[in-house]
């Protein structure tokens, strides 16, 4: 008996020294956590809109009037995986929009040029001149997926198709309005990570 405890100690102590090492190699997704500022533009060139009164549908049309808006992104990245704070801006002849959502982009290698998808969530400031709505709170929604180009260490450039909706409700004239937009958007990125 006082000869197999020795044996099996000395069997266990590769195993043993063996996970240490897999252990201290292992690294921690905020290892490389670095802060980044991306400047954007979009291009909607499709959208749809449904509008309810009184729980009765008025309107369901589809418009192919181009829009452009803008958008500002402050987040950290997470050794390539980026999760940003985005406030944007978009104005369509009477309708305009101003969003505070989270984003987060997911690259599929570690290459200079990366494909990505992105989700996106937040609320938005609604104001519609024609019907007298103004900073009316919708929710909004995204999901895309594009192409990063990486110059540098520090600066990138992004392209790629979204499509976004939001919606709200609001007190219009006496009625309860319920009013849903979405539609797809090229957009466009220039960011810098520090």
């Amino acid at each position: 008996m006082k000869k197999i405890i020795p044996v099996a100690l000395c069997a266990l102590l590769p195993v043993s020294g063996f996970a240490a090492e897999t252990t201290a190699s292992t690294t921690n997704i905020f290892d490389n956590t670095r802060f980044f500022m991306e400047y954007g533009a979009s291009i909607f060139s499709s959208a749809g809109a449904k509008e309810k009164i009184d729980g009765q549908t008025m309107s369901d049309a589809d418009t192919t009037s181009i829009n452009s808006g803008t958008s500002l992104s402050i987040g950290a990245d997470f050794d390539g995986i980026q999760l940003a704070f985005t406030p944007s801006y978009s104005d369509q002849e009477d309708i305009s929009v101003f969003d505070l959502g989270l984003k987060l982009d997911i690259p599929f290698m570690d290459t200079k040029l990366q494909p990505f998808v992105s989700l996106s969530a937040g609320i938005g400031f609604v104001s519609i001149d024609s019907l007298d709505v103004d900073n009316e709170i919708g929710f909004g929604y995204g999901i895309g997926a594009g192409i990063k180009y990486t110059f540098n260490d520090n600066m990138y450039i992004k392209v790629g198709l979204e499509y976004t909706g939001v919606s709200f409700s609001a007190d219009v004239y006496g009625y309860d309005v319920d009013i849903s937009a979405s539609g797809f958007g090229l957009t466009t990125g220039l960011g810098y990570r520090f």
